[in-house]
């Protein structure tokens, strides 16, 4: 991590250098994965701190079921 801001870097706000410090830490982990495995781990720890945060419940919402097509008759 940087000790000191560039000369143009001392204006950019707190929360984009979290962001920037978070993306950094995220390439460090995923770095020696492969692009597939590296998405599912962001995916991952994104629903895990979600979760976490109360936006989302634990287990994703069941899907409704499929209606017949039109003018079928249901079973």
């Amino acid at each position: 991590m940087k000790t000191r801001p560039e000369p143009k870097e001392e204006f950019v706000p707190e929360a984009m250098r979290q962001v920037w410090e978070w993306k950094d830490a995220i390439y460090q982990e995923t770095k020696p994965l492969s692009t597939g495995e590296a998405l599912r781990e962001i995916v991952r720890q994104a629903h895990e701190m979600a979760v976490a945060q109360g936006f989302v419940r634990a287990e994703p919402p069941r899907l409704a079921e499929t209606p017949p097509p039109w003018g079928a008759k249901k079973r």
